[in-house]
């Protein structure tokens, strides 16, 4: 698939991104860590913008990580229903 390139603002500091992705993706993307990274940067004036970034990063990791357990213990379920049902056809 080809890449295109985004121009994206992020606290006032523009960023050049190059993804397969549609411009409505990279929006919905920017637009989140804009949201983050503002509230964050709000909390107290002196924080600075590579230090919202970082927390932001680690608040997007730990997502990730509750999102990827969350999935482990959902297809479990659904593996443990879809044994109980082929048992209780036989």
């Amino acid at each position: 698939m080809d890449k295109n390139t985004y121009t994206v603002t992020l606290a006032g500091r523009r960023f050049t991104l190059s993804s397969s992705e549609d411009s409505e993706h990279i929006s919905r993307i920017v637009n989140i860590t804009e949201e983050n990274i503002s509230n964050i940067m709000s909390l107290d004036r002196r924080i600075s913008f590579e230090t919202a970034v970082t927390v932001t990063a680690l608040r997007f990791a730990e997502e990730i990580i509750r999102l990827e357990e969350d999935n482990t213990r959902l297809r479990r379920s659904l593996d443990e229903a879809n044994q109980d049902k082929t048992s209780l056809k036989k």
